[in-house]
């Protein structure tokens, strides 16, 4: 039996000869046999596969475009980006330009430079100092009526549509045995509940509330909580998918905006940059820090402002016992003119091994 890729529907089902010239084989077999134009279109095809690919041609419009784009390699010091430039076809160059120009590499240059700088001044080696006590409300502390007015508040700018969710939901639950987005893994529960629909819940049933403590009992959700999610590039259509097939939980459609985090270049520890193939820079998404760019490229920033938006309540899709845009935070911010507020557990005992807030070298709180 011979092979050749893409000419199997050519081939000729015929008998086997009991001579070379006529006849039936002994034991009844049978075999594909090609016919002779498949088998000279063979030889032509075992030809054409045999010689080496050519390089490709060198233009007017190559050479300006590589000539571009080492500019702005040099600029960011990252020359070694085209080493294997000759080696792409027109298109492939086209893509790696169109990939560098977007990646800002020079600002990533900037990021290392002033984390090295950083690191040679000491920066961040000393003993993190504690948060004040000023710094804290404890819920505990607060008497009945003052948690009742703060929860008023939160309400009432929920109900009036000024408080919006900003959910960071980029992950793969990997962790959890899955190649899912996370929000979409099931959590074992009876009824087989996954994290974006216990959320979506949450955020129905808190517009619900704040609906009828402002415009009096069973009042219409005049102003939905605008649900802002953040997404990778490989959860998106999964995440839109699933979102759809699931009638969006009974929220709004339009309440729900889905928006993509941003990517960094990979490299190495002495800030040079690494290729996923010969022709495309490796890149990885920038986290949770990346949001507020993402938030603003993406326009969900336009959308916050042109909705009446205010204040909005950021939190991991993995928390899943995380209070969503809780009424009592809200309003305690609202009441203080806090510009960030956060919350926390008080921990078990002084070794208990959780994350703690303290104060930053430029006075703030991390």
């Amino acid at each position: 039996r011979r092979h050749t890729a893409g000419a199997s529907h050519r081939m000729q089902w015929l008998p086997w000869q009991r001579t070379r010239e006529r006849g039936k084989d002994p034991r009844g077999r049978s075999r594909w046999v090609p016919d002779r134009a498949l088998d000279r279109s063979i030889e032509r095809t075992d030809a054409v596969a045999s010689r080496p690919r050519p390089r490709p041609q060198r233009s007017a419009r190559s050479d300006l475009l590589k000539q571009t784009l080492q500019d702005l390699l040099k600029e960011a010091g990252q020359e070694r980006v085209v080493r294997f430039w000759g080696e792409l076809s027109d298109g492939e160059r086209r893509a790696l330009c169109d990939q560098v120009e977007s990646l800002k590499l020079g600002e990533v240059r900037g990021y290392l430079d002033a984390a090295r700088e950083r690191a040679l001044r000491g920066e961040g080696q000393g003993a993190p100092e504690p948060v004040g006590a000023d710094q804290v409300c404890s819920r505990s502390a607060l008497s009945a009526d003052k948690r009742e007015e703060y929860v008023a508040e939160g309400l009432g700018l929920i109900a009036e549509g000024k408080v919006g969710v900003v959910l960071m939901a980029g992950g793969q639950g990997t962790r959890l045995g899955t190649k899912l987005p996370k929000g979409c893994v099931d959590l074992g529960l009876s009824d087989s509940r996954t994290l974006f629909r216990v959320q979506a819940e949450r955020i129905s049933r808190l517009q619900s509330l704040a609906a009828s403590a402002k415009f009096g009992e069973g009042a219409e959700v005049r102003n939905p909580v605008m649900w802002y999610i953040m997404l990778s590039d490989a959860m998106r259509a999964h995440t839109e998918r699933y979102f759809r097939e699931n009638s969006y939980f009974g929220l709004n459609e339009s309440q729900v905006r889905m928006f993509n985090q941003g990517k960094l270049p990979c490299v190495t520890e002495q800030g040079e940059v690494l290729l996923e193939s010969r022709g495309k820079v490796a890149e990885a998404p920038d986290g949770n820090g990346g949001i507020y760019e993402a938030l603003l490229v993406s326009g969900c920033l336009q959308s916050m402002r042109e909705r009446g938006v205010e204040y909005v309540d950021c939190y991991c899709v993995d928390n899943l016992l995380a209070k969503i845009a809780d009424p009592l935070l809200v309003g305690y911010c609202s009441k203080f003119g806090a510009d960030l507020g956060c919350r926390t557990l008080a921990k078990s005992s002084p070794n208990e091994r959780v994350g703690v807030f303290v104060k930053s070298g430029g006075g703030g709180v991390g």
